[in-house]
Formats: structure tokens, sequence, C-alpha cells
């Protein structure tokens, strides 16, 4: 009588496994020839067994991969290497693969680990869940959406995890301008923020970065310090003003099924520059002065007016600094900066003076319908002039410190 296929363990099976390494009992065994599942004689010992496993990490010719939770594999190791030369030029590999790895049975028990006699490698389904897997009855029907200046981010979830949109200025993301607040449900800490970013930046200290293809574009996923998963992924776009990132904050605790899910996930996001809404300030160096250790930026903008908030970002070497209601607007046709044309002319601003703190922060609103009109779509930028009131000195010149802050109106532009 023959068993095959998929075969009942027969005790010289089990024998062969205790003396390779575990105890496995779930592990399909098969016996392959020339690329061929193939039957097994009840009196032959079978030859190899089935893993599926994770590439989380990829080093030169090395691929490092992790088996699927329950595997008996992750008794002996939670990292195993795998040749690169191994797998078919077919097989592009990338972090976030699955394999499927056929071998021996016996498994090599160095750091990391190895397996034994490997016949064949291949592609695997996520055992997990896929968005394109997912049975239509735990899917959510429609994409979860943010949108924001520069385009409108989506995704498509399971009815397991939860969305939250955090629009520009909603302070609701530690990173980014706005995006999408994306965990599990049930989760206690941790969540991944999907978000557009104008100055997304990173430290190269400890940093390994691997390019690869998700939601069908370009990305480039980063990892410190060997972490056992991701720290962030980078999509590329069509415009260079803007990279869509995702970034993940107390994640310690998730499963390796949570961290599937997500990346799951992040390959259905789509970007949609052709939906814009709203304005946004924007990253520009003329934000600054280190001289007086001060940072001017924009938030709630919209074609009538914004407002402007000063940081004081260190100890200034000045004295009290005073700021008014008057400001300088332009924008940007072509490489150009241009003063933006006012509707009428005769006007002037109150001569009034505000007090910047020592530390921490002040802000004002600024409301221009009055003088410009409404600005048309397009990208802008407002100058305000900070003086040092310690030194008004009517025979010197007194100190005067401009700074700028670039922002944008959706639409299109003139």
């Amino acid at each position: 009588m023959k068993k095959t296929g998929i075969v009942i363990m027969t005790i010289g099976a089990a024998i062969m496994l205790c003396t390779g390494c575990g105890n496995n009992t779930e592990n399909t065994i098969v016996a392959e020839k020339d690329g061929i599942i193939q039957d097994v004689p009840e009196d032959t010992e079978p030859e190899h067994v089935r893993v599926i496993a994770e590439i989380t990490k990829i080093d030169g010719n090395t691929i490092l991969v992790k088996p699927e939770d329950g595997s008996w594999e992750l008794n002996s190791s939670d990292a195993f290497s795998i040749p690169k030369d191994r797998l078919s030029d077919d097989i592009k590999p990338e972090v976030g693969m699955w394999l499927e790895v056929i071998y021996s049975g016996s498994v090599n028990e160095t750091y990391p680990a190895s397996f034994s006699g490997i016949s064949s490698i291949s592609v695997a389904e996520y055992p997990g869940r896929r968005d394109t897997d997912i049975p239509d009855d735990i899917v959510n029907e429609d994409r979860v959406t943010a949108g924001g200046p520069y385009g409108e981010i989506s995704v498509i979830l399971p009815k397991t995890w939860t969305a939250e949109a955090a629009p520009v200025d909603s302070d609701k993301m530690m990173y980014g301008l706005y995006g999408l607040i994306l965990k599990p449900e049930g989760v206690s800490e941790g969540q991944i923020e999907l978000f557009c970013s104008d100055s997304f930046g990173v430290c190269g200290t400890g940093l390994e970065e691997e390019e690869t293809t998700l939601a069908g574009v370009e990305a480039y996923m980063g990892t410190y310090d060997s972490h056992p998963h991701w720290d962030f992924i980078i999509f590329k776009t069509d415009t260079a003003q803007i990279d869509i990132v995702a970034q993940h904050t107390d994640c310690d605790t998730w499963t390796d099924e949570m961290w599937g899910e997500a990346l799951a996930i992040l390959d259905t996001m789509q970007f949609d520059e052709e939906k814009n809404e709203g304005g946004v300030g924007q990253s520009n160096p003329g934000s600054y002065d280190d001289t007086i250790a001060v940072q001017m930026r924009v938030s709630h903008v919209t074609p009538t007016g914004l407002t402007v908030h000063f940081t004081q970002y260190d100890k200034r070497d000045c004295g009290e600094l005073i700021y008014g209601e008057g400001y300088h607007l332009e924008v940007l046709n072509g490489d150009i900066w241009e003063d933006v044309p006012t509707i009428i002319e005769d006007w002037g601003f109150n001569v009034i003076g505000y007090t910047m703190p020592a530390e921490g922060e002040a802000e004002i609103e600024t409301n221009w319908e009055w003088l410009y009109g409404k600005l048309s779509p397009g990208t802008y930028r407002i100058t305000k002039i900070l003086t040092d009131s310690s030194r008004i000195d009517p025979n010197v010149m007194i100190p005067a410190y401009p700074l700028t802050a670039q922002f944008m109106i959706a639409g299109d532009e003139l």
C-alpha cells in the first residue's frame, strides 16, 4: 500500500525527525525527485520536509528567513540563513516575501541556523491573510482614505484592523503632513502611520535599506540595528516634492501575523494626486535663523489666510524679540519668486509690536483677503521680520531678522 502527496507520519519518519532536530508532528512529509512530489512506499523512509518561512533580511548573498508561527523549526532558531544563489533566477527576493523550502528535515544548529539538504525553494503565499486572499466577508468593501493638498492616500483593511484619518494640522500623528493611522483591533499599544512627507529624513547609523516593490511601485524598506521587522518604508511617487512613508511606533508586542497583515495592507496602498484639497505649510531653509534660534512655520493654510508660528529652539544671544502684524507675500512662478499683486492701492499695517517669549512659542493669525483677495492654487511664501528691542538706538540701525515660511494651496497651479 502507498501513501501519496501529504502522508501520515510513519514510525520511521518520526525516528528520522527526532534524530534531526525538534518534534515535528505538523510539517508535510514528502518525497521529491526532479521537482515532482512522488508516492512514498510504506516501507520507505520519507526523504524531505517542507517549511514556509518569511524573508526578514537580505545581506549580500545571504538571505535570512523566519519560519511561520507554529513551525517546529522555531524550537531550534528564529533565524535561518539561505544562500541567495540557491534561488532560481525567476525569484527576486525581497523582505516580507514568503518562501517554501523543501529540505532533508535536519537543521544545522548554528546562529543563524540553516536547513540541511535543501532540494527546492519556491515562492509561497503568505500563510496569514492578504488583501487579494481575504474572503469578502472579512474585508472592508471600501478603501479607507486620507485626503490632503498633495493627493489622497488609501488602503484596503481587513475588518480586524482599524484606520483613523489624520488631516493636515490635526497633530494626531508623530510624523508627516497628513495620512492614516493603522493598527489591529484590540492592541494596547503600537500603530503604523502612513503619511505624506516633504522632508522625511533618515539617520544612516545602524541603518540597512533594501529596495523592493510594494503596492506596485518602487519602495525602500529601512531597518535599524537589525530589528526583526522594518522600521520604515518609503514609497516613491511621481512628484519630487513628496514621499509616501510608512513608519511604526511602539509595535514591539505585535505578533508575526500582525506584521504580515501590515505588509499586506501596505501592498494595497494607492496615492491619487488628482484628488487634492486644502493647503499646507512646506519645509524650506529660510524658515529659521540660528543667530536668534527662532524658526517660523505656518498652519491652517487657506486661500484667505493662515496662522504663523514662531518657535524658540535654543537659547538666543540677543535681547527681547519683537514681531508685528506686517508681512510680505510672494508666489512662485516657475523658478522665480514674484510679489503677489494687491487688490487695493492705498494700504498699510497696524503698527503694533508683540513680544516673542524667550522660551516656547508665539503665534499670530494672518488674514490677507482685504489686501490680496483669495489666492489661486500655487506655491507661496510669507516673510515676517523680528527685531531686537534691546538694541534700539537712534544712531544705529535696529537689528532685523527676516524669516520666511513656504506653503502651497492645492489645485491646478497657474
